[in-house]
């Protein structure tokens, strides 16, 4: 059944987890694996993914973007730095935001944090988790908070990136969808490789973007401890589905076509908006959802990852979907043969 944490351990050498993103977007290696068979077949995703989606076939995408969400400060007459990472506005009237916090146990109700590049300040209100705090900003006269975020933050790479940031990271770790809209403190990794030009490519050849919304919180930033799957609980991330996409995905399905989902967070989304039939249903909400196995998804019939590093939560959704041995041998064979791993690195499509 695979539900215990041990079973997602592997030895995962440093310089297979990419740090930077292909030095042409989206000419990542793919590997695809067939869940009846468990056959295996490599190829790059710019070139080749195309072959493997048909017309009427349905390309289900997260339209929420990540913001420049970590803000580089100090206390008070300090100059150690501190780390505010922005989660979920609280109140917007009121400029109240979670985030976490590093040092978290330096920082205390009534610090006050200045920001590095700025005027902005911030006043720490309450303490939500060990690592969490309700900060309220003080934004100068005439000033608008969204755009000094935007001026001074920066991309909250995967801790697993150990380089310093760079103002290439803006561009890459935002995808390129149409239309989307910013909420998330971390990329849809799998979006990344998608580039207009490919996009368009599937659009003429039929295939549908319908999108869904979560914004990824702090999730990505939490590791799994429990070795009883079943006593973990995933943090709450809003999603909504639309009405659009709901039809559209159970027309596909109806019809024999592809559902494929774009990465975990939108798989977390289907699979929480669930119809009393098992029929994608439209709706808003938060979800708690974590899918592991013996969970087997119930609305994509093909789903497009990353490789997860282990004991991920990305890795244990991919077992659920394409099954726990076969996606075990794909990772045992994609460390063999050089694939890297992380929000920049190489694809992996269950068919």
């Amino acid at each position: 059944m695979s539900s215990r944490l041990s079973d997602y351990v592997f030895e995962l050498p440093e310089s297979q987890i990419a740090q930077y993103p292909p030095e042409q977007r989206g000419a990542n290696r793919l590997m695809v694996l067939y869940r009846e068979t468990g056959d295996i077949s490599h190829h790059c995703f710019k070139d080749d993914f195309p072959k493997f989606m048909e017309e009427g076939d349905v390309i289900v995408y997260n339209n929420s973007l990540p913001f420049p969400c970590l803000l580089i400060g100090h206390k008070e007459r300090s100059t150690a730095p501190v780390e505010v990472l922005l989660l979920r506005e609280l109140d917007e009237e009121t400029h109240l935001w979670n985030a976490m916090v590093e040092p978290a146990r330096k920082i205390r109700v009534g610090n006050k944090l200045h920001f590095v590049g700025s005027n902005l300040m911030a006043e720490v209100v309450d303490n939500t988790t060990s690592r969490e705090r309700a900060i309220r900003f003080i934004v100068p006269p005439g000033e608008s908070l969204s755009t000094l975020i935007e001026s001074i933050g920066l991309m909250a790479l995967p801790r697993y990136i150990r380089r310093a940031h760079r103002p290439e990271d803006y561009r890459d770790f935002r995808p390129m969808w149409s239309g989307g809209v910013l909420g998330s403190v971390q990329a849809s990794d799998a979006s990344l490789p998608f580039t207009r030009v490919l996009i368009r490519e599937l659009e003429v050849k039929g295939v549908d973007f319908v999108p869904i919304t979560l914004h990824v919180g702090a999730a990505n930033f939490r590791t799994i401890e429990v070795e009883d799957l079943f006593k973990f609980a995933m943090d709450a991330e809003w999603f909504e589905v639309y009405e659009e996409t709901a039809q559209r995905v159970n027309q596909a399905r109806q019809e024999g076509k592809k559902v494929l989902a774009v990465g975990a967070s939108v798989l977390r989304a289907l699979e929480s908006s669930l119809s009393a039939y098992n029929t994608l249903k439209a709706s808003q909400d938060w979800t708690v959802k974590f899918i592991f196995p013996p969970y087997k998804p119930v609305v994509p019939t093909a789903y497009l990852t990353q490789f997860h590093l282990p004991r991920s939560a990305g890795y244990i959704a991919t077992a659920a979907f394409g099954g726990y041995a076969k996606v075990r041998r794909a990772y045992e064979i994609a460390l063999a043969e050089g694939y890297m791993w992380g929000c920049y690195g190489d694809l992996l499509l269950i068919l």
